[in-house]
């Protein structure tokens, strides 16, 4: 016989096996379902752009075929311009009529804000 002996002592555990499995079951599941949740966001956005990004092209395409291709080609514009006796660069004609480019990369902008 020897002079130590090796025994383990009964440690109350908080899991058992089944109950550990459950956890880190329950955990994978979350895990999964939140990946699920921000790819379907994701696609959705991206279906929006390329919507987008396809009807400006379409647009496009249109307008080059009936020669309509910038707005000094346009006779609405011309008619408006006419109408308000104004010149396209003129200060109030200019500031109707022409737009300037913002960043808006830092907008938070949810796809209903689209519609």
């Amino acid at each position: 016989m020897s002079k130590y002996q090796y025994t383990e002592r009964d440690v109350p555990a908080m899991l058992g096996r089944r109950g550990f499995l459950k956890v880190i079951g329950l955990c994978a599941v979350l895990v999964a379902g939140a990946g699920a949740v921000i790819t379907q966001l994701i696609t959705s956005r991206n279906k929006v752009i390329l919507d987008r990004q396809n009807g400006l092209y379409a647009d496009d395409k249109r307008l080059q075929k009936i020669n309509l291709t910038s707005s000094h080609q346009n006779d609405v514009c011309w008619q408006v311009y006419k109408d308000m006796n104004g010149k396209p660069v003129e200060g109030e004609m200019y500031k109707l009529n022409h737009t300037h480019y913002y960043p808006r990369s830092q907008l938070a902008m949810t796809e209903a804000e689209h519609v």
